[in-house]
């Protein structure tokens, strides 16, 4: 099978790699983990559609073909190199440098452009045909091709303060839509926000392809995310998540941020009693083998496995000297105890 690598971000320790993986099991037939180094998943896999997966990462910059792998050593770069494949397209030769890795960049494009000006490859750095590209990350160099970039800059424009409607403490567009590939939810299924406030998360969801769905108790609220999702496939109720308006089993995925913080409103007896009956709610209307994201201030897996939950992973996320996020990535798979 072909090799890529997803060159990821290194924005949080753990989520770049599992939305990595989490899309290749949704944009290749069969995928392989080969290695796992710092900042670079590496794959071998089947049908792999890199321009649909780049499209949709947030936490990685690129994907890449990989044409050779070696030690972190110019000399074994050149001669891992002599015999790649590559057709006869002018290239660019971009490096990029992890940490403290032992090579420069500038040395490591001038190293492999080098070899490819010796082999006849004609080098273009305004206009190339094919983007070549060094990854320096630990004791080893990552060559490839690139063949899909993420548009990162694209969340930048997203922020909450850029968008019609604001209201303070919610998750920043590149997080939202981490979660929202986490879910695995495909083109044209939909997903469910219980707690959709201003629509952060349905935004991310309907521009990977997913339709949209969202629920707040908050008039306002709705009102206000109708002028954010503007042009986009999602529809909004206003309504409680814990006797949500929709049908048992009718949505492909759940991601949600329910209120946890002081001031949060909340339309329950306590945050014990809403987390309890939305738990039972998003349970019946998610179907069975589905993915449910969700964000709390603290370990909540308990509860989530007594409402019929697999908990597949938990990550920590600081975003404050008071407040770690703790996102649970389950799945769907019995009757609630």
């Amino acid at each position: 099978m072909p090799r890529y690598a997803i060159e990821l971000s290194g924005e949080h320790e753990t989520l770049p790699r599992a939305e990595a993986l989490a899309l290749l099991d949704l944009y290749a037939t069969s995928f392989r983990e080969i290695q796992s180094l710092d900042q670079c998943l590496v794959v071998e896999a089947e049908d792999l559609d890199a321009d649909s997966m780049g499209r949709r990462l947030a936490m990685s910059h690129r994907i890449v073909e990989v044409l050779a792998v070696c030690r972190a050593d110019l000399q074994d770069l050149r001669d891992a190199l002599e015999e790649v494949p590559l057709p006869q397209l002018r290239y660019r030769v971009r490096a990029r440098r992890v940490k403290d890795a032992p090579l420069a960049c500038c040395d490591v494009e001038r190293a492999a452009g080098s070899v490819l000006f010796r082999r006849g490859y004609r080098a273009d750095l305004s206009r190339p045909e094919m983007e070549l590209r060094g990854l320096v990350t630990g004791e080893s160099i990552v060559f490839g091709r690139e063949l899909a970039r993420a548009d990162r800059s694209g969340f930048e424009h997203r922020r909450p303060h850029l968008k019609p409607f604001f209201y303070p403490g919610v998750l920043m567009p590149r997080m939202a839509r981490a979660l929202v590939n986490l879910s695995q939810v495909r083109t044209g299924e939909v997903l469910l926000d219980p707690f959709s406030g201003t629509g952060g998360i349905l935004v991310e969801a309907c521009l990977a392809g997913a339709k949209g769905l969202g629920v707040d108790v908050q008039k306002k609220l709705v009102r206000g995310a109708g002028c954010n999702l503007e042009g986009l496939d999602c529809s909004l109720l206003a309504g409680d998540a814990k006797r949500l308006p929709l049908k048992d089993q009718s949505v492909d995925g759940v991601v949600t941020d329910p209120p946890y913080g002081r001031s949060a409103a909340i339309r329950a007896s306590s945050r014990d009693d809403l987390l309890a009956q939305s738990l039972k709610e998003i349970h019946r209307v998610l179907k069975p083998g589905k993915r449910m994201v969700i964000l709390a201030d603290n370990d909540i897996g308990g509860q989530i496995i007594e409402s019929g939950y697999e908990v597949i992973n938990m990550f920590k996320d600081r975003v404050h000297r008071s407040l770690t996020r703790h996102i649970f990535l389950c799945s769907r798979h019995r009757n609630p105890r």
